[in-house]
């Protein structure tokens, strides 16, 4: 957990290498892994780095991730937002939003027989 914190960056960040900036798909991934190791969402770094993800967070509830992949196969359009970035950008979202459940209130339900009669 250390070594991860020790790579957060001052945006709330992290990256997958040192030489580019914070991207979604990489903090989603650390917070995921210090959520796996045991950090309570509550835990400052984690606050840092939910903030960074809801505001990278695009309109349509999507986030947007530069892929860098080369271009070896054809493209083909699946459905998700961001054209050519869009495989990269489905997994970032993915990790972003694994990483943010932890940091949502619980949702309470009640049973439908558990609802008082009208």
């Amino acid at each position: 957990m250390q070594e991860l914190l020790a790579t957060q960056r001052t945006d709330g960040g992290w990256s997958d290498l040192d030489s580019m900036e914070s991207s979604v798909y990489a903090t989603g991934k650390a917070l995921y892994a210090l959520q796996i190791a045991g950090m309570p969402a509550s835990d400052s770094a984690y606050s840092r780095g939910t903030r960074y993800l809801l505001k990278t967070q695009q309109e349509d509830g999507s986030w947007y991730v530069k892929t860098r992949a080369m271009a070896f196969q054809p493209y083909f359009d699946a459905g998700f937002p961001h054209s050519f970035d869009q495989w990269i950008s489905a997994a970032g979202s993915a990790w972003a939003t694994l990483a943010l459940l932890p940091a949502q209130a619980p949702m309470t339900t009640t049973l439908a027989s558990e609802r008082p009669a009208r």
